[in-house]
């Protein structure tokens, strides 16, 4: 059987008997990730700026109502982990999604599908780095603004040359302390709306309903919900991860059931919470919302509080989306995909030559952003990110349907951790993730520059499809061996 198509055999008796797919881009990893280790990673993926900086401006634009986006959003991630977290169970995989893109729908929807979430990581992930120097200079305004990023850029890249094991480990830490300062937040506005009293007069259950629960109407709840999307990126890291655990198929269910709750608790406590400490009509994209609410209640020096929670949070993020992008890049490679200098995979399990690409890739948007002037062109590339991240989730409920297509038909086994409702709940999801899409269409406000990026890295993707299908025509899959160890 070949490697790239997993087809089923057959026996005398003509019964389909399950051949497993053979992913050759998972050669030279190790399995040293623990099930906390895996949440943890979640965690520091999703829980970064988009909830301490990007809740301000929805709480104005729809009120209390926001608690509405993240409600349908938390399901849609719900069901979105159940479905990679049945095809991780049935093959735990570094190359997350684009693995089972193609293995279940086929090598050019994988390729365009990994293309474009590198992209838009890389380019987020540039874009992030870049403003570190905006939260250091609160503390060190006389420093040269490219110091701190390219000091951020080392601390990232160091964490991610580490063995998995030592990352896991970091970015365990990294996430407690995101999980610590949410949890502290939550408890302590909690109290003061509870018992404040007169010494707090803003803080007030009744600021979820006063002024109305939805002041604008219900169309910006819709409108939000690519913004809630974003923010919620990064939970399909945990897939990716997954390739890479001591027991994938024991530790996913238990992940995805932990990490899903805990992400909604968080974010729709956080909403909660937000909106009755103060009038949503106070809350603007100007500052990070858990300022203007700590400020109020006379918390003492909460400005540099929240810059250092906001700059950990943010190299957190990064270092999960890089963690990620390696392995997805590593992936393509294996398949001739990507160059291939970035499928070369060191002795202790690290992704060397794509870590490698990626760093010069950053570098250069990094020094370009901060000396050339370009961050109007990497602000016009970032209007792309939330569609490339809803492109992205759409390709995982179309391999999900794929997959057990196939389970139904006796072409391969299917795994005990099911999706609830397939595959109604992947239709309906997709339907969700169109009328997203459809509201960056449709709303005014809309940068179609954004859309027209987006556009672009399709048509641009598609075509290097093409030239990477004939370089593997004409050369053969580049060798996959780990450093140290003898090709074939």
């Amino acid at each position: 059987m070949s490697a790239s198509t997993g087809s089923a055999e057959h026996d005398e008796a003509g019964a389909a008997t399950p051949s497993p797919y053979e992913e050759r881009g998972e050669i030279g990893y190790r399995k040293e990730l623990s099930s906390l280790q895996l949440q943890m990673i979640a965690f520091g993926g999703a829980v970064g700026v988009g909830l301490f900086l990007g809740l301000g401006e929805p709480l104005n634009a729809v009120g209390p109502g926001l608690v509405i986006s993240y409600l349908v959003v938390g399901v849609l991630v719900y069901l979105l982990m159940r479905a990679l977290g049945e095809m991780t169970v049935y093959r735990p995989a570094t190359g997350g999604f684009v693995s089972y893109a193609r293995e279940f729908v086929g090598p050019r929807f994988a390729h365009l599908t990994g293309w474009i979430y590198v992209t838009v990581a890389l380019l987020v992930g540039i874009a992030e780095i870049s403003a570190v120097g905006v939260y250091t200079a609160y503390w060190f305004p006389g420093a040269p603004a490219w110091l701190s990023p390219l000091v951020a850029m080392a601390l990232v890249f160091g964490t991610n040359v580490l063995t998995v094991r030592a990352f896991g480990l970091v970015e365990s830490v990294a996430a407690a302390i995101k999980v610590i300062a949410v949890l502290l937040f939550l408890v302590g506005g909690t109290l003061v709306v509870v018992f404040g009293g007169s010494a707090t007069p803003d803080a007030n259950v009744a600021n979820l309903w006063e002024g109305g629960f939805l002041p604008h109407g219900v169309w910006p709840v819709v409108l939000v919900m690519q913004a809630v999307v974003f923010s919620f990126s990064a939970v399909e890291v945990t897939a990716t991860a997954a390739g890479e655990a001591k027991d994938a198929a024991e530790s996913m269910p238990k992940v995805v059931r932990g990490v899903v709750f805990r992400l909604g608790l968080f974010y729709i406590g956080s909403v909660l919470v937000l909106a009755m400490l103060l009038p949503t009509g106070r809350y603007s994209a100007d500052e990070s919302p858990f300022v203007t609410a700590l400020a109020s209640l006379g918390v003492p020096h909460v400005g540099g509080i929240m810059n250092a929670v906001v700059l950990s949070a943010s190299l957190s993020g990064v270092n999960v989306a890089l963690y990620a992008t390696v392995r997805l890049l590593r992936n393509l490679a294996a398949h001739g995909s990507a160059p291939k200098a970035t499928v070369r995979i060191n002795s202790r399990g690290v992704p060397a030559g794509a870590l490698t690409f990626t760093a010069v890739v950053y570098l250069g948007g990094v020094l370009l952003i901060l000396f050339a002037d370009a961050g109007a062109i990497f602000s016009l590339a970032l209007g792309a990110a939330s569609v490339g991240i809803l492109l992205g989730w759409m390709s995982i409920f179309v391999s999900h349907l794929r997959f057990r297509a196939r389970v139904r038909d006796g072409l391969i086994a299917g795994a005990g951790f099911r999706m609830p409702g397939s595959p109604y709940t992947d239709w309906c999801c997709l339907a969700v993730l169109a009328v997203i899409f459809g509201s960056l269409v449709l709303d005014s406000g809309t940068s179609y520059a954004g859309l027209i990026a987006t556009v672009a890295m399709i048509v641009v993707h598609g075509a290097t499809y093409e030239i990477a299908r004939r370089r593997v025509a004409r050369n053969g899959l580049p060798d996959v061996t780990p450093a140290g160890q003898v090709g074939n």
